[in-house]
């Protein structure tokens, strides 16, 4: 995905960022941003003009909210970046 200039989350490298299923390369309808150590999934929520962001960390619930706190940011600069 162009618009994601983030390379790490969390202290770990981005290894993959997905916007279609591996499998049968249906849109996911968003991004999963995966490292070593956790993953987090954005999407539009279907009923409001927000955007959801779901979360995993291998580690510890503090990686977790690290995790989830940089998503947001991840996030908000790729919508800044598209409204451009």
């Amino acid at each position: 995905m162009a618009l994601l200039a983030a390379k790490i989350l969390a202290d770990d490298k981005i290894i993959q960022v997905l916007s279609h299923r591996p499998g049968n390369g249906a849109a996911i309808g968003g991004i999963k941003v995966v490292t070593d150590n956790g993953w987090f999934a954005a999407r539009p929520s279907g009923t409001e003009e927000i955007y959801k962001i779901y979360a995993e960390s291998f580690i510890n619930e503090n990686h977790l909210q690290r995790i989830i706190s940089e998503a947001q940011a991840i996030v908000s600069a790729a919508f800044k970046t598209a409204d451009l």
